[in-house]
């Protein structure tokens, strides 16, 4: 039976889940190392949310943003949404929904929360706005990793 979170949220355990097993992220890395530096905070519901600004070199089709770069940023909100709530986990199951198209050269909102959890299995859900609509939502599944284990040689 899944279970609803109710892990007490904060900022400051997010940036030390990110800091402590997220600083190689390519969504949070810095531009000049190829990543999209994206900088989360948690509100006090325990949701995470970031602005970004879509640059051209991330575009597909003339002037829309890549579905790939969409897909990386529900992803990562969704990660930071888990490490607010004090949960290291990995992407198991990630389903997007492109319900329009998404500007390069204009500012998206990036929004992710927790839904609830079965064991290690951790449900979550994120949406990127841009101009006020929905343009894209995710639904994840996430496996948590074990606090004491360290992933073994060659894993992934």
């Amino acid at each position: 039976m899944a279970t609803h979170i109710t892990i007490a949220a904060t900022e400051q355990t997010r940036k030390s889940l990110q800091s402590q097993f997220h600083s190689h992220c390519h969504a949070c890395g810095m531009p000049g190392s190829g990543g999209l530096d994206l900088h989360f905070v948690t509100d006090s519901d325990g949701n995470v949310a970031t602005d970004w600004f879509c640059p051209g070199n991330c575009q597909s089709y003339e002037g829309i943003l890549h579905g790939g770069v969409i897909a990386t940023l529900l992803d990562s909100a969704m990660v930071h949404a888990l490490f607010a709530r004090g949960i290291v986990a990995h992407t198991a199951e990630l389903r997007v929904r492109y319900r329009r198209p998404v500007r390069i050269e204009n500012s998206v909102r990036v929004t992710a929360c927790t839904q609830s959890h079965t064991g290690p299995l951790h449900l979550t859900s994120a949406t990127l706005i841009q101009d006020g609509v929905p343009c894209a939502t995710a639904r994840a599944k996430f496996m948590a990793v074990p606090s004491s284990a360290a992933l073994p040689e060659g894993l992934f």
